[in-house]
């Protein structure tokens, strides 16, 4: 793909790309080499596993409304719309809602940040549950023929994980000043006898499942990016009304990640560690997935099956 063919921001600049490879059936679908654990006979492995209560609760769901799949544009993984898309289950989901939530309040997280409609309920759910607000960033199709549109700052470019194509993915600046406006005034407010000023936006990023972090590093950036442009804006807009022309010191950055699943044997920790510094939340670390028979390796469990037919 040629500049010319890639989607520019208002600015008239071309924007990032980031390249998420398939991932091979070959490597993650084989079938296990350890004893697999029925649905069945889950119970007591669970009540002897070091899982939290939100994990637990969790596992049980995906394995009941879930299966593994083959994608047309990520190879094998799992399907879970029926857990983390199309429905909201409590009974599943609530215990770790609430243990993402405590983590989000003890990094004092002070905005989420989502990419895509796919991971935006549980990022909702997390942002009810924390009292953080959530940015959702919007994903576009972007084919032939639309190179000429204009996108906002922060924007970037990444392959489909579901589908074939490439995607847009933007967010909505009038709903992230309107957040960062409400995040920083009361810390302008604090700060009225000072003689300089700082100015705070500690950023974390929610999605429904990390692979291989490489959606995570191009939210984090970008949020940098846009988080960075709405202080501007909010900067500028007090020195404009007040005359304030203290040295104002800003810090936008990026301090957690919060997920229900995230794929282990793709090392995604270890990706956003050495970009961010940032060790993900996740409820499940999938260690495996396996088609035949139907299974995923879990941390701290082993290879548990799907319910299936009952079994």
């Amino acid at each position: 793909m040629t500049n010319h063919d890639l989607p520019v921001a208002e600015d008239g600049t071309v924007l990032r790309r980031y390249e998420r490879p398939h991932e091979a059936a070959t490597s993650v679908a084989n079938s296990p080499d350890e004893p697999v654990i029925l649905f069945r006979d889950l119970g007591p492995v669970l009540d002897a596993s070091s899982l939290s209560p939100g994990s637990r609760a969790m596992l049980v769901g995906l394995l009941r409304l879930g299966r593994s799949a083959l994608f047309p544009g990520g190879g094998a993984g799992i399907e879970y719309g029926s857990l983390l898309k199309t429905a909201v289950r409590p009974d599943h989901l609530r215990l770790h809602v609430e243990e993402a939530a405590a983590h989000l309040r003890e990094r004092e997280v002070d905005l989420l940040v989502v990419p895509g409609m796919s991971g935006y309920p549980v990022g909702a759910m997390y942002s009810v549950v924390s009292g953080i607000p959530s940015l959702l960033l919007k994903k576009q199709k972007h084919g032939p023929g639309s190179d000429t549109t204009r996108y906002p700052a922060g924007s970037f470019v990444i392959p489909s994980y579901t589908g074939d194509g490439d995607v847009v993915m933007s967010a909505d600046m009038a709903a992230m000043q309107d957040i960062i406006d409400t995040i920083v005034q009361p810390q302008l407010d604090a700060q009225a006898g000072s003689d300089d000023l700082v100015l705070r936006i500690r950023v974390a990023g929610a999605d429904d499942i990390i692979d291989k972090a490489t959606m995570s590093q191009a939210v984090s950036e970008s949020a940098l990016i846009v988080g960075q442009a709405a202080l501007d804006t909010f900067v500028a807009r007090h020195r404009f009304r007040t005359g304030d022309d203290r040295l104002v010191t800003s810090d936008v950055s990026v301090v957690a990640w919060v997920t229900p699943l995230i794929k282990g044997y793709n090392r995604p920790h270890e990706h956003l560690h050495r970009w961010f510094g940032i060790t993900p939340f996740a409820g499940l670390n999938v260690t495996s997935v396996h088609l035949d028979p139907p299974a995923l390796g879990i941390d701290g469990i082993g290879v548990v099956a799907f319910a299936g037919d009952g079994v």
